[in-house]
């Protein structure tokens, strides 16, 4: 599977099922993702610069940083949104389920944008690719699985709304 997508890079021949631009993230994701690169193309000695090197890293991706396995998931239907919606929720059980049986995993945006090259190879004629997961056992040596994700505070990120005592509530 890695081959035809590597060819498709390279004949820069995207096919994307859902439209991506650089505008649909805030501006603090523009940052949380600026601090992560930054972080782990520091942590694989790539400079800031070296868009060489960089791009020869991120065709790695493409070759799912040498996972063994890949899965594919496809959004069946006319739901747009709402089933794109079901199919991350049944990614995140997925990734969930994989990391309680220790295997690990790391999704992949950058593998949706070959998703005529994915439903070919894998003989798929119907659906919108979504995602790409790469899933086997992490080098634990390799300086790229010491980089960690930093989090943003849960309260940055969600707001609780206490609806107080309900004369509906369910009670024993």
């Amino acid at each position: 599977m890695a081959r035809p997508l590597l060819s498709a890079h390279a004949e820069r021949r995207t096919s994307v099922d859902y439209p991506y631009s650089e505008t649909m993230y805030a501006s603090v994701h523009h940052e949380r993702r600026a601090a992560f690169g930054a972080e782990l193309y520091g942590a694989l000695g790539i400079g800031s610069g070296d868009h060489t090197a960089r791009a020869v890293y991120d065709a790695e991706s493409l070759r799912f940083y040498g996972a063994p396995h890949a899965a594919f998931l496809f959004v069946q239907g006319d739901g747009e949104a709402r089933l794109a919606a079901d199919v991350g929720a049944y990614m995140q059980t997925l990734l969930l389920a994989m990391t309680a049986y220790g295997v690990d995993s790391c999704p992949q945006g950058l593998l949706s944008f070959y998703a005529d090259t994915v439903r070919a190879e894998l003989g798929v004629t119907g659906g919108r690719l979504l995602v790409g997961i790469s899933f086997g056992y992490a080098d634990a040596s390799s300086p790229v699985n010491q980089v960690k994700t930093e989090r943003a505070p849960l309260e940055s990120t969600t707001a609780f709304h206490d609806q107080g005592p309900s004369s509906e509530s369910v009670r024993p």
